[in-house]
């Protein structure tokens, strides 16, 4: 994945639906390994990756490691949701956003 961030948080696993800690790997803000948490208001000025300010931002996310109840690693990917620059919420991917049609790692909703 290259240089990224990571976000920390509780979620759901979409096999055993057990509430589980987990960090998710994100390419948005100053892509230098910073260490975030829900809240967290993002880092600029490096390795940027994206524009700051930006009013809403969706971010693809993928998680580091497999769910620790079931083992649980298939397309465990997520939606990293930014409002000028803090992280709102993670949401598991739906398909809803197309990053690849896209060519990029996130996308604009509101500039």
């Amino acid at each position: 994945m290259g240089a990224f961030n990571v976000v920390s948080t509780s979620v759901r696993c979409p096999r055993c639906g057990s509430l589980v800690s987990v960090r998710i790997q994100f390419k948005f803000g100053d892509t230098s390994q910073h260490e975030y948490v829900l809240g967290d208001e993002l880092r600029w000025g490096g390795n940027d990756v994206g524009l700051p300010g930006q009013g809403h931002v969706v971010v693809d996310g993928v998680s580091e490691e497999p769910c620790p109840i079931c083992g649980y690693v298939n397309e465990w990917n997520f939606y990293v949701h930014i409002c000028y620059d803090v992280i709102e919420r993670v949401a598991s991917a739906t398909g809803e956003f197309d990053f690849v049609g896209a060519g990029s790692t996130f996308i604009v909703l509101v500039g």
